[in-house]
């Protein structure tokens, strides 16, 4: 009985033990821990004080109270959720909820998305399957996957008398463009569309990508709203449990839910494991039917004889529904109720769930059954349903919350409130950036005037270079002129000098003419129009006629 005890206790503790941790610890208390003769004893019928896999088959048959299960991990937020306390809360909460709205199981609904991502499920198959002799594995071929059916979304709705509504397929598209295509053997105007393949009355919202956020979520409850909940049981009140993902809370849909007498219920965060219907009992077999439909339909496909097949959005949506009609079954969905003790109301059975806490630093507490913890805190929950908290920039989900109408005003005013800081905030960015586009353009602006600055005295300095050189152009032709005349004028006076030597008379005047004339050529030709050129072809002319 004590090592039942202690078995049952490390169970709680979310540490269950081996089977070869209860030999060894039997061995040591064998070994060490009795007296002699019995130690004797037990060491004549186990080897060494250590029982074998005989004695604790034995201990099993006895013990009806252990079992043994397949290990899985859990997160430690998710252990420290699943406590005694916030279990007790949520379920006193949801037992005072459904006693002061008078709901009846048949209008107790539960909703939730599940992600379907056809690559992971196609590469997930693992079975051992018949195969020749001598092969070392099975080789599955898979085919390829089209954009648009790499992954889909679906959102079911069930209630608690084994009932469900139509769910909602969200797909990768453009809203208010549905898919189609043409149909195989028929003519142009034969078209088949994408909802034609979902069960019935299914509606399907397009998004890229095709998940779930705030604005899909308020599109999805004002359609509930107005479509189905508007004209089931309008007159009853109606429960709908959720998660309390952030994209859940928003007061549009909440409003448009409140309107056709629907409460919203949000279970507490990290405890979806534990009390959420969907996630408890169907969301695990549904994606084990929609892996074997994708099975059949890669059979059918003939992929090595095809290497151009391709998995479509039109193929794993007829897949999944198939999945869907074969997993949510009244029965099953009867079972999750049950399961998560909302129908029948029975807290007991998150006993399972619940993580115990132990620690010698804290005084311990009488232990009480989750049933009976759960009646001591319904006072206490009563007072303290409205005493919601907004935590980064949501509702704090810590523990159950009811939206009712208090809270939903509550809700409306730190949503307001939230949007209007949003606003500030935006207003600031834009009014930084603005800012910034501004000093920016002022530095643009700045620099094409100092860039113009330079050029203009790029410019200058080029003109006055080049003023430079016609000056110095002109004062080289000048002195050119200039020598050109004193070398005549020297010229002329030396032709002068000849012709005043003693010769004939005759002689003497016609040389001197004609060095005149041939200076004055000179001149002309070496100075232009210069002035001196000038001056000398005068003195050349002058002394011409002279002669």
């Amino acid at each position: 009985m004590a090592i039942e005890k202690q078995i049952l206790y490390w169970h709680a503790r979310g540490a269950p033990l081996l089977e070869v941790d209860v030999c060894a610890l039997v061995q040591q208390y064998i070994n060490h821990d009795v007296e002699a003769s019995r130690s004797a004893a037990a060491r004549a019928v186990f080897k060494d004080g250590r029982p074998g896999r005989q004695w604790m088959r034995g201990f099993l048959k006895r013990h009806l109270k252990i079992g043994k299960a397949t290990s899985r991990s859990m997160d430690a937020v998710r252990a420290a959720a699943t406590n005694p306390e916030n279990q007790a809360r949520m379920m006193a909460l949801l037992k005072l909820l459904r006693e002061e709205k008078k709901v009846s199981a048949a209008n107790v609904f539960n909703a939730d998305e599940c992600g379907i991502k056809a690559k992971d499920l196609l590469g997930s198959r693992k079975k051992r399957r018949l195969v020749a002799s001598g092969s070392s594995g099975a080789r599955v071929v898979v085919p390829n996957v089209s954009q648009g059916a790499d992954f889909l979304t679906l959102l079911p709705v069930i209630a608690a008398d084994g009932s469900q509504l139509p769910p909602t397929f969200i797909v990768k598209g453009t809203p208010g463009n549905p898919k189609r295509r043409r149909r195989i053997g028929q003519g142009d105007g034969a078209w088949e569309f994408l909802n034609e393949l979902a069960p019935p009355d299914a509606p399907f919202l397009y998004r890229t990508p095709a998940g779930m956020d705030g604005d899909t979520w308020t599109e999805w409850c004002v359609f509930m709203a107005e479509r189905v909940f508007s004209k089931l049981r309008p007159d009853e009140a109606k429960i709908l449990i959720i998660d309390g993902c952030r994209a859940h809370i928003g007061y549009e849909a909440l409003a448009a839910l409140a309107r056709v007498n629907v409460e919203v219920f949000i279970v507490a965060a990290n405890t979806t494991h534990a009390t959420q219907q969907l996630d408890v009992t169907l969301f695990q077999p549904l994606k084990y039917e929609v892996r074997e439909e994708l099975a059949r339909e890669t059979t059918e496909m003939d992929i090595v004889n095809n290497k151009q097949a391709t998995l479509g959005i039109f193929d794993l949506v007829k897949r999944v529904s198939r999945a869907y009609e074969k997993t949510f079954t009244s029965s099953l969905i009867r079972v999750a109720f049950k399961e998560t003790g909302v129908e029948p109301w029975d807290p007991s059975k998150l006993e399972k769930h619940t993580a115990m806490s132990d620690s010698s630093k804290r005084t311990r507490k009488r232990k009480h059954t989750l049933a009976r913890l759960t009646t001591r805190m319904a006072p206490t929950v009563a007072k303290q349903r409205h005493s919601l908290q907004w935590e980064r920039g949501t509702l704090r989900t810590t523990q159950a919350v009811f939206l009712d109408k208090d809270n939903r005003k509550w809700l409306a005013k730190q949503q307001a409130e939230r949007e209007a800081a949003d606003k500030r905030k935006q207003d600031g960015k834009r009014q930084r950036a603005h800012a910034t586009a501004n000093r920016k353009e002022e530095a643009v602006k700045t620099a094409a005037e100092r860039q113009q600055r330079l050029l203009l005295a790029q410019e200058k300095k080029a003109a006055g270079a080049a003023a430079i050189e016609v000056r110095r152009a002109a004062a080289e032709s000048k002195r050119a002129a200039t020598r050109a005349a004193k070398e005549a004028m020297q010229k002329v006076t030396d032709e002068r000098r000849q012709t005043a030597r003693p010769a004939g008379r005759g002689q003497g005047f016609s040389g001197l003419a004609a060095a005149a004339r041939t200076a004055a050529a000179i001149a002309a030709t070496a100075a232009g129009t210069h002035p001196v050129a000038r001056l000398a072809s005068a003195a050349a002319s002058a002394a011409g006629a002279q002669t």
